[in-house]
């Protein structure tokens, strides 16, 4: 409980006729009494009038309910409702706000209500997640004015809740409703393979035009009379397991969104396309970050995704790739792809191509390195000065040691994808596609 507005009006009223009688005493003034009487009948008054309005508060009967999903997607502006009833006898005055948790931004409270005795009334207001994890809402509040408008005091309704905040799994839920060429599509891959063209038995059929002769299948073209085309499609049932790395360096932005972000984000989307593709799906985080998710398979697992990494954050620990490749071969002994996700560094040269050769001896590796923009930017820059052209020197050094260290990996038979953290999921992708379509997966 507080004094409202109009109680600390009224003693700041008190408090100017103190200050009227104490220059009255000092000066002598003829009628300093009375100022004086003002001065004390006024504090009587208010005093009284608080106490009796401050005793008479009460909590009103209302019922406050909260609308609220159980999973969020960050960045997604979405609508919490709320329902308001009022069970009392008499109108009811009052501030409706509610307390969701820092990490997300709200619009739309406090609101003034007024409702008459037996009023229900349903408001909506509006939050967006700005960061990942368990987001638990406080009760409703209602901050009702006495009788008299003296006191104010906060009184809560309903219950805590408490809701998930995932990354934006928005786009994988539209996904999920259209075809696997639309999907790509959307997504911005370029698959060129043509129907029939994998590596894994499906059907017979009569021969088209355009047929390879590798596909006529000479037993059945001699049985039936006519030529017969064996159509393949992709293999189903292999293994994709992700090391996303959690350490500092996928603390880095390029904008509003960090490095780790768009990581998750590639995972997810690139997660979802291969259990669409019928494989099955894994996950080992590091660095900071210890959670092992066993390949499942199935299209709709990636909501199990979903619930394993919705709290991961990137930690100020460095990463150690040797220490997950001797992890990964203990928990994962059959041969998968696996696909590292971090943000190397020339000095991670030494210790990543032998963590890289460690998992070739079991598993088909691919190394995905979130690509700084701020190194292209710099490239592109104009050089004016003596520091721009250091700085542009510098940074062309790095990107050399860059392109030594990944040639050393792909000399070793190690898949690596460079890419600004913004396209990192495209570029996953069609590199899953590919080797889904050359046989090599």
């Amino acid at each position: 409980m507080k004094p409202s507005r109009l109680l600390i009006q009224l003693l700041l009223v008190w408090l100017l006729l103190g200050l009227l009688a104490a220059v009255a005493t000092i000066l002598e003034w003829p009628r300093s009494f009375e100022i004086k009487l003002v001065f004390w009948c006024w504090f009587g008054l208010v005093t009284l009038l608080a106490l009796l309005d401050r005793f008479a508060l009460r909590k009103p009967r209302l019922e406050v309910t909260r609308a609220l999903e159980p999973h969020l997607a960050l960045g997604i502006r979405q609508r919490v409702g709320i329902g308001v009833s009022n069970r009392e006898q008499r109108r009811q005055e009052f501030w409706l706000t509610d307390f969701p948790p820092s990490k997300l931004h709200l619009e739309g409270l406090p609101i003034r209500l007024t409702l008459e005795p037996g009023e229900h009334v349903d408001l909506r207001y509006s939050i967006t997640p700005l960061q990942r994890g368990l987001a638990e809402f406080g009760q409703p509040c209602c901050r009702v004015l006495s009788d008299w408008k003296l006191w104010e005091k906060n009184f809560y309704y309903g219950k805590a809740q408490s809701s998930k905040i995932y990354p934006n799994y928005k786009p994988l839920f539209r996904s999920s409703f259209i075809g696997s060429d639309q999907l790509y599509l959307d997504l911005g891959l370029q698959l060129r393979q043509r129907r029939g063209e994998g590596t894994d038995f499906h059907q017979l059929r009569d021969f088209r035009v355009g047929d390879s002769l590798r596909q006529v299948d000479w037993r059945a073209t001699a049985r039936f009379h006519k030529p017969i085309s064996r159509e393949y499609q992709e293999e189903r049932d292999q293994q994709v397991v992700f090391l996303l790395d959690c350490g500092r360096r996928m603390r880095a932005k390029d904008g509003e969104i960090s490095h780790f972000d768009h990581a998750l984000n590639a995972l997810l989307i690139s997660a979802f396309v291969a259990l669409r593709q019928g494989d099955s799906v894994g996950l080992l985080c590091f660095a900071g970050q210890s959670r092992w998710v066993a390949p499942v398979k199935g299209r709709f697992q990636v909501s199990r995704l979903l619930d394993q990494i919705y709290d991961l954050d990137s930690s100020p620990a460095a990463s150690d790739y040797l220490d997950v490749a001797q992890q990964l071969i203990t928990r994962q002994p059959r041969r998968s792809l696996i696909i590292l996700i971090s943000s190397l560094e020339p000095q991670d040269r030494d210790e990543l191509t032998r963590a890289a050769r460690l998992l070739s001896q079991h598993h088909l590796v691919m190394v995905a390195s979130m690509r700084q923009q701020v190194l292209s930017d710099t490239l592109a820059a104009e050089v004016v000065s003596i520091d721009d052209a250091l700085k542009y020197c510098g940074v062309a050094n790095h990107l050399q040691q860059q392109s030594t260290m990944y040639a050393q990996l792909r000399s070793d038979n190690i898949i690596v994808a460079d890419t600004p953290p913004g396209y990192m999921h495209s570029t996953l992708i069609n590199e899953y596609m590919a080797l889904k379509r050359s046989g090599i997966f």
